[in-house]
């Protein structure tokens, strides 16, 4: 029963599943995302409950008729007047936990449970003349047990006959959450329309992280261009798309709230007293390769991302977190 239990949670992954499948110009229109991130899907077959152990979000893509006239014209800045802009709205809840789940104690040489609920804005800005983008979102909510992070690992190890964790009580205190974030991408090398190096930056600031990252994505297979088509391309938009990519990083983090403790956790003697007893602190520098594959028919579109990060913290292991996530056209 375990295993059928498993083998169904697996296909509800693959049937409704981000961090990081890579996004592209060609999805015009309004679309809905389901993603899902987990530590169980792993290529190696080596699944875990540990880190980063779970990210669930839902966004609503949209295009506006007319510029915006809101506070999205100053936060969410567009390339121009040739640029394919597609907003989004999204929910999203993320969990942290330690290796050792069936302990009660608090462990100051590991990760410590941490949950996130937050609602996202953003605009993803292409230039399919110029071929770069701007990419900015601004990310609302909380930390804590009002994210309900508990509740949701302990009723899905309960639905799939997993123990139960049981060092939530440990979690890290309730936070707001306000953050900001901005990326731009470049094409730097495209020989062919079946193969595309895109590089970029990212910065993002906040009560939920600080810090910055470089990054870089190989494209390759039957796919439309990542920018999108402008008017007189000689390549033609595919309805049927098949591609691989690749995306290595590097990542240097100021601070992380779900790692250390959000706005105001001074204010709870618990948390205080086990921040004096912990060792596992953040590793600042950080490496992460993403690789996986992409399926696409007219706008319909499915993902599938293997994600490996060196550890955050010190004292700690690498980790890998599969992806699996759906686009559908409305």
């Amino acid at each position: 029963m375990r295993i059928l239990l498993t083998g169904i949670l697996i296909l509800v992954m693959a049937a409704g599943a981000k961090c990081q499948v890579i996004p592209t110009a060609d999805s015009l229109g309004r679309m809905l995302r389901i993603y899902e991130d987990n530590d169980f899907m792993n290529v190696r077959g080596q699944g875990t409950d540990e880190s980063y152990t779970n990210g669930t979000r839902i966004d609503y893509f949209y295009q506006k008729r007319r510029p915006s006239r809101s506070p999205d014209k100053w936060l969410l800045p567009r390339t121009g007047p040739d640029a394919i802009n597609t907003y989004h709205w999204s929910l999203m809840q993320v969990m942290i936990t330690p290796e050792d789940l069936f302990t009660t104690e608090y462990l100051p040489d590991d990760y410590s449970y941490a949950g996130a609920l937050f609602l996202a804005h953003g605009l993803d800005s292409y230039d399919p003349v110029r071929k770069f983008s701007l990419q900015s979102e601004l990310v609302m909510g909380v930390m804590g047990p009002w994210a309900f992070a508990k509740e949701t690992q302990t009723w899905m190890h309960s639905l799939i006959g997993y123990d139960r964790p049981k060092g939530w009580d440990n979690q890290l205190p309730n936070a707001p959450l306000l953050n900001y974030h901005f990326t731009f991408e470049k094409m730097l090398w495209q020989p062919s329309a079946g193969l595309e190096l895109i590089g970029g930056a990212t910065a993002y600031a906040g009560t939920m992280l600080d810090g910055a990252a470089l990054h870089a994505t190989l494209r390759a297979g039957w796919m439309t261009p990542y920018f999108g088509m402008r008017r007189g391309s000689a390549w033609r938009e595919k309805k049927f798309q098949v591609y691989a990519f690749l995306r290595p990083a590097v990542e240097y983090t100021l601070y992380n709230a779900l790692l250390e403790g959000g706005l105001f956790s001074w204010r709870n003697s618990r948390f205080e007293f086990n921040k004096s007893l912990k060792t596992a602190h953040l590793r600042p520098w950080n490496l992460r390769v993403d690789y996986g594959i992409t399926v696409a028919y007219h706008r319909w579109r499915l993902a599938y991302t293997q994600k490996t990060q060196s550890p955050s913290l010190k004292g700690t292991r690498h980790h890998e977190v599969g992806n699996v996530s759906l686009y559908i056209p409305l």
